[in-house]
């Protein structure tokens, strides 16, 4: 048997396109469902429902209804909608017993709200447990800034890690931090607490799905890179879907984000099904590891392979293994700081490399714009938030079935700036229709 010219070839040789990659490939929907759950549950978590001020500390007169007492104290907008971030200055107010006299003679003047009451019909969400209105109503953007921020920071985190310490052990560290804190996050005493552990979900949320993208790439045959990389979104699309009609069914917001927390336990699963890259560890110079995996990889693909010193002769000859072996060096935390940053300035090192760079991030800048600037908004269009949700779901799952026999006909470029051009007409169409 000749000697292997590339990984590809050591790839084809125990099987490229066989149950062992479909097997990892399908195991990492798992998390591609969880991340549609986590992504936009803040559409549902952190959904603000009609409120006003509470007059629980005002003494009305015996005998007045609820609904009197609410319009004594609340004063309407030009809707007829009563305010709610104000209401009448009369808790000191002497109130006579008779309501129209008692209207007759109320003061004018407003004062702010120093707490509400809330309406149930969407269940007891974050903003009605910690007051997340009126002039409190940044900190509810900070949450869904929170999540956002971990994503960043996992993405930076985790590319790191899984080049230095392998795909497996990124993804079950990640799997775990992502487990417990989803948990945790249920129990929120707190909304620091929540803001902290919203963080910690999507940081290692990125953890887990990135270094499963990775993984799948490395293992499967160059012309499935592109189905099998699009085709690792398409469980978002499946989770994005199932999240509101679990928010229909559950509707508050520790038994939610507990509902979309325990299927995250499904991730202890790759402990025992998620392989490491043996792309990585022939780099790393763990030849006998990587023998193992394909050796198994073979199995079940049913394909035959030479032994295993010859086949451990193949994977030691692979001309590129010298380029980026990874030394065993102790390093610093600063200089293993130090170190992830280098590998970022990699993508400006040469003018053809900035140019793609800059274009992607500044692509991803406005698809994340975009898409979920819409998405965390569907309860401002109009109609149900339950149903608007689930259309913006599945409209993912078929963008990813319809999108590999496009990319097959029209090329990247045609669709990549044909999508951009048709999403940015479409968005300006609804801006001015509804301007």
């Amino acid at each position: 048997m000749g000697s292997a010219a590339k990984f590809e070839d050591l790839l084809t040789l125990v099987g490229d396109r066989g149950k062992w990659q479909y097997m990892i490939f399908f195991f990492t929907w798992i998390e591609g469902v969880l991340i549609g759950f986590h992504h936009l549950s803040s559409v549902f978590l952190g959904y603000t429902p009609t409120h006003w001020c509470s007059t629980k500390d005002i003494s009305f007169p015996e005998g007045w209804t609820s609904d009197q007492q609410k319009s004594f104290s609340i004063p309407v907008d030009d809707e007829d909608n009563y305010q709610q971030c104000k209401m009448f200055d009369i808790s000191s107010a002497d109130i006579a017993a008779d309501y129209d006299s008692a209207v007759a003679s109320r003061t004018t003047d407003l004062v702010s709200c120093s707490s509400w009451d809330y309406a149930t019909d969407m269940g007891w969400t974050t903003v009605s447990e910690w007051n997340l209105v009126c002039e409190r109503t940044a900190l509810l953007s900070t949450v869904q800034g929170s999540y956002m921020g971990g994503v960043f920071v996992g993405c930076l985190f985790w590319g790191w890690a899984s080049d230095k310490f392998g795909r497996r052990p990124s993804i079950l560290i990640a799997a775990v931090i992502q487990i417990v804190s989803s948990i945790i996050a249920s129990f929120s005493v707190n909304y620091i607490m929540f803001i902290f552990f919203r963080f910690l979900i999507a940081f290692s949320v990125s953890g887990v799905f990135e270094c499963g993208f990775v993984l799948v790439t490395e293992i499967v045959a160059p012309e499935l890179r592109t189905p099998f990389g699009i085709m690792t979104q398409f469980p978002f699309g499946i989770g994005a879907s199932l999240l509101p009609l679990i928010a229909y069914f559950i509707k508050d917001w520790t038994a939610l984000q507990l509902a979309i927390s325990i299927p995250c336990t499904l991730l202890i699963s790759f402990y025992w099904f998620i392989p490491e890259s043996p792309r990585w560890l022939i780099q790393a110079g763990r030849f006998v590891e990587a023998r193992e995996i394909l050796k198994n990889a073979a199995k079940v693909n049913g394909n035959p392979i030479p032994g295993d010193d010859e086949l451990l002769e193949l994977i030691k000859a692979l001309e590129d293994k010298d380029e980026t072996v990874v030394e065993n060096v102790e390093m610093t935390f600063m200089e293993k700081f130090g170190e992830a940053f280098k590998e970022i300035g990699m993508l400006f090192k040469t003018p053809q490399m900035r140019k793609r760079t800059i274009n992607i991030f500044f692509s991803w800048l406005v698809v994340a714009m975009v898409y979920y600037g819409l998405s965390f908004n569907t309860k401002n269009i109009g109609g149900d938030i339950y149903v608007s949700n689930f259309i913006s779901g599945f409209a993912e799952v078929v963008a990813c079935v319809v999108i590999i026999p496009a990319l097959s006909r029209y090329g990247r470029v045609k669709i990549y700036s044909g999508t951009f051009i048709t999403g940015g007409i479409a968005c300006i169409s609804v801006a001015l229709v509804l301007w």
